[in-house]
């Protein structure tokens, strides 16, 4: 025996078709209004960065990652060849620690011991009889090195979370072990 289904023709309605008419439409000017602003969006930016770098770099760190402002300030800021002064976002007191620690995000160690401060083309280690040397930095990537005519060049990890710098890892001077540092203060 055969058993054999058969499909009813599906009709649609005057009412359907106008429905699905409007959706169709709605859906075209909903995606058109979309690239308009994306468009505005794209002009407002480039002004923004030929206007006040500051903002534009704060706009693209919030919205894009901390990857992205990093290779946009590089360009920006010139850190492609060494420079004495020290990016922005490394400008501080950072606690060096043996061990990472997990922070959330924004916050600082309780303790800021054995604090190494990079400012103004300097790089200070308290705890390490006070060294002090005079020093030039550049990113290449997620690395800023870290020049000095005595102790050549030290590479710098950095270590992002969306768009927040969470921690560096690097061997201080005359070190051989890798520590982490947290920014503690600024």
């Amino acid at each position: 025996m055969k058993i054999t289904t058969h499909w009813p023709r599906a009709r649609l309605r005057p009412a359907q078709i106008i429905g699905l008419a409007i959706a169709l439409v709605a859906c075209v000017i909903y995606f058109g209004v979309l690239h308009l602003l994306d468009g505005r969006a794209k002009s407002y930016l480039e002004e923004v960065r030929q206007s006040n770098r500051s903002l534009y770099l704060t706009i693209l760190r919030q919205t894009q990652g901390f990857d992205t402002y990093l290779a946009e300030y590089t360009e920006l800021e010139g850190y492609d060849s060494f420079r004495p002064l020290t990016p922005v976002f490394l400008v501080g007191r950072w606690t060096m620690r043996d061990e990472p620690m997990r922070l959330s995000p924004g916050t600082t160690p309780t303790e800021c011991s054995n604090p190494l401060t990079l400012n103004y083309g300097l790089l200070l280690e308290h705890d390490a009889g006070g060294l002090t040397l005079s020093v030039q930095y550049r990113i290449n990537g997620k690395i800023v090195e870290v020049r000095n005519a005595a102790t050549g060049i030290m590479p710098i990890h950095l270590v992002s979370y969306g768009g927040q710098l969470d921690h560096i890892e690097f061997v201080p001077p005359g070190e051989s072990e890798t520590v982490y540092g947290y920014l503690c203060g600024r």
